[in-house]
């Protein structure tokens, strides 16, 4: 299956199963050959990293690898800059390629890298993590934390293809398959139509997988297409997000940011029903499917420690702050509230 996103570059989202193997020919369609860095971690690179390796080379493309460790520690200008210089020592120019294969911290760095190497190079998209592969891979927005917060230096900046190849879920331990459910149940309240069917009948790696990643893609393209510097609609798909990278943030990263937005979700979903705003229905749905996907943690951080955090967040505006506030299923809006009337 192939959903073609038309941004500011053009781009297919390839979905299928064992395409691994054939990502140098995919590739070659695109761009000849050149220079490749595959960019992944030391999980994600023992287990299929010998296979692209072996594709692009048999397409006639020049590859390295760099590998990072695993983890969103890695996601930081330390990395940033090593993996720059290792380009530059591999003489990459402007026509070359890096290939980002794994999780989100790796598409969000490499993505990074290749959006400022040389003002800009090419780079294709290779999630292995169900998280990644609804949410990190499409839309083009790349990113490394500061100590202040995460995702707080980026770019927008578009890959030339995105490959899912969902055979690599056959491998995706559980606490990161429960870690793209988290944002899995944000679109299903987004969205509200199959997915919500879909993720309340339950996900799974042999069941609703290959249509609850289509679904989720869809929508994220339909998004990306309508608004893709996030100026307006795009800020729905920060439902969640405000309290969720204050969590993360909080706990030094040991809660998975999927876990987090599903934490994220049922604090602000507690704010919208105490305002009379969310229907109690919608609201009890929402538990049911936190609780069904084991969504709770037993971290609990002060309103006082997550407003530090919030504070720097991209969506506050000196009082005020952006944040998305559901009414019912498939019924999110954006509205601009002061800091202190979320405190209330």
């Amino acid at each position: 299956m192939v959903i073609n996103v038309k941004a500011s570059k053009s781009y297919d989202i390839e979905i299928g199963r064992n395409l691994l193997d054939k990502i140098g020919e995919d590739i070659l369609s695109l761009k000849s050959a050149c220079n490749v860095c595959i960019v992944s971690d030391d999980i994600v690179y023992p287990l299929y990293g010998d296979i692209v390796f072996k594709s692009l080379k048999r397409a006639g493309y020049n590859v390295c690898i760099f590998t990072i460790e695993h983890g969103e520690k890695s996601k930081n200008l330390n990395t940033f800059s090593e993996i720059q210089e290792y380009l530059a020592s591999q003489n990459f120019k402007r026509n070359d390629l890096i290939v980002a294969l794994g999780g989100g911290v790796t598409g969000d760095l490499a993505g990074f890298v290749a959006s400022t190497y040389m003002r800009g190079i090419d780079f294709v998209q290779v999630p292995t993590t169900l998280l990644a592969m609804i949410d990190s891979s499409v839309g083009g927005k790349t990113a490394i934390d500061l100590p202040n917060g995460k995702n707080l230096v980026g770019t927008f900046y578009q890959p030339i293809k995105v490959i899912i190849d969902l055979k690599t879920l056959d491998t995706l331990p559980c606490t990161e398959y429960k870690n793209g459910m988290g944002e899995g149940i944000k679109y299903a309240m987004l969205m509200d139509n199959e997915l919500e069917s879909i993720v309340t009948n339950g996900v799974t790696c042999s069941t609703n997988v290959d249509r609850f990643v289509e679904l989720c893609i869809r929508y994220k393209k339909y998004i990306v297409e309508e608004d893709e510097k996030e100026s307006n609609l795009r800020r729905l798909l920060n439902l969640g997000h405000t309290f969720a990278h204050a969590i993360e943030k909080l706990s030094g990263y040991t809660i998975p940011h999927g876990v987090a937005v599903a934490q994220g979700l049922k604090i602000i979903s507690d704010i919208s029903i105490k305002q009379g705003k969310l229907a109690q229905c919608a609201y009890d749905k929402l538990q049911t499917l936190l609780d069904r996907y084991d969504m709770h943690i037993d971290e609990d951080y002060s309103l006082e420690q997550m407003l530090e955090v919030i504070k720097l967040d991209k969506k506050a505006e000196g009082e005020y702050i952006n944040v998305v506030m559901p009414y019912a299923f498939g019924d999110c809006r954006i509205e601009k509230i002061k800091i202190e009337d979320l405190i209330k």
